[in-house]
């Protein structure tokens, strides 16, 4: 039977992870025609144009986040039907939760609004916060990205398992780049880096760059690593990173920048304390490059027997991952090309139909 589904895709004008997931699982959804009919709702004072760029067949309204939050989060008022017309089941996007006669699903991908409010904003924490307590109270299914954020979930709201189905996410297509592709190869980095180790991601306390860049200075000759680390991404906010002639901060690059740089590490690394899945671990995967990770939250999940696990509170643990990873790149990569194969984005779009499917 095929079924009407409603999806808020609002969010996918930011180039954000979140971005990344629905686009991706939008075009894989749209590859089973026969089995469901899409429904796309847009909203942005400014950029709708943009949304309709990307999927034209989407309905697209005049609307800022702040009133949508507050129509939706806060009054809750105003059925999604009223733009979409009748469906089977409405997928809600990462920041609001519109009221809905159809059955609701949404997608969490990290609880850190929740977990670390004193990183996020008071701002960011209530609209989240807000969402949230619709989505324990309407959804009837809650799609995970991990089982780490699962557990999370249920530690945090005391729910169901059978309300939350755990879908990983894939290497968004616009880095899904094979290490030879031009695209990759061909780009000259003003850097001018020939050994290093990288890290990708906005500077944010929970990535724990402060004290991966301690390590990295501290244990450099002890444990013998490449000249220098490059980190990748947005300002972001937090502690200083140690400023040093062997660290080299890029800020933001463009997709081929950031493709090449990864290429040419010798390694990369999450050093993070908290992620709902860690996108830059396949990204690195997919470039041929070993990595090394923290033993905590979802990334040994995603990382299984094709990564190094360190401590990411203790600085020597953390260099000697690292070392580790390098050292033993000939056996990581091609466990990791064969881990690879398990994230998927037609996978992802067949469990996630299949979610949709078990509510109608």
């Amino acid at each position: 039977m095929k079924i009407k589904v409603g999806i808020d895709i609002s969010q996918i004008v930011y180039k954000t992870g979140v971005s990344d997931y629905t686009v991706n699982l939008v075009r894989s959804l749209q590859n089973f025609p026969q089995d469901i009919d899409l429904r796309l709702f847009g909203s942005s004072l400014r950029r709708s144009i943009e949304i309709k760029s990307i999927f034209p067949g989407a309905k697209t309204y005049p609307f800022p986040p702040t009133l949508m939050h507050y129509l939706w989060n806060i009054l809750h008022l105003y059925p999604v039907e009223n733009f979409l017309g009748k469906m089977d089941v409405f997928h809600s996007s990462d920041w609001t939760q519109p009221p809905s006669d159809a059955p609701s699903v949404t997608t969490i991908h990290d609880l850190s609004p929740m977990l670390f409010p004193q990183e996020m904003g008071k701002k960011i924490t209530s609209v989240h916060k807000a969402r949230l307590s619709w989505v324990i109270k309407e959804c009837q299914k809650i799609i995970c990205v991990s089982k780490s954020t699962a557990g999370d979930m249920k530690q945090l709201f005391n729910l169901e398992d059978s309300r939350m189905i755990v879908v990983p996410e894939a290497l968004p297509k616009r880095f899904d780049l094979s290490p030879t592709a031009a695209s990759v190869t061909g780009t000259k980095s003003k850097w001018q880096l020939e050994d290093y180790i990288i890290a990708v991601g906005s500077r944010q306390p929970r990535k724990n760059y402060v004290r991966l860049a301690n390590s990295f200075l501290n244990f450099k000759s002890k444990y013998r690593l490449p000249g220098q680390l490059v980190i990748v991404g947005g300002g972001g906010w937090g502690d200083e990173i140690p400023r040093h002639a062997s660290i080299v901060q890029t800020g933001f690059l463009p997709d081929n920048e950031v493709l090449a740089l990864v290429k040419g590490a010798r390694a990369l690394v999450v050093s993070s304390i908290y992620e709902g899945f860690g996108l830059p671990i396949l990204l690195a995967w997919r470039q041929g490059v070993p990595v090394a990770v923290s033993d905590i939250s979802s990334l040994p999940e995603v990382v299984g027997n094709a990564g190094i696990l360190f401590d990411p509170m203790d600085e020597e643990s953390i260099a000697s991952g690292i070392s580790l990873s390098i050292k033993k790149d000939s056996l990581l990569i091609p466990a990791a090309t064969k881990r690879l194969g398990l994230f998927s984005w037609e996978e992802t779009a067949k469990k996630t139909l299949s979610v949709y499917q078990s509510l109608c």
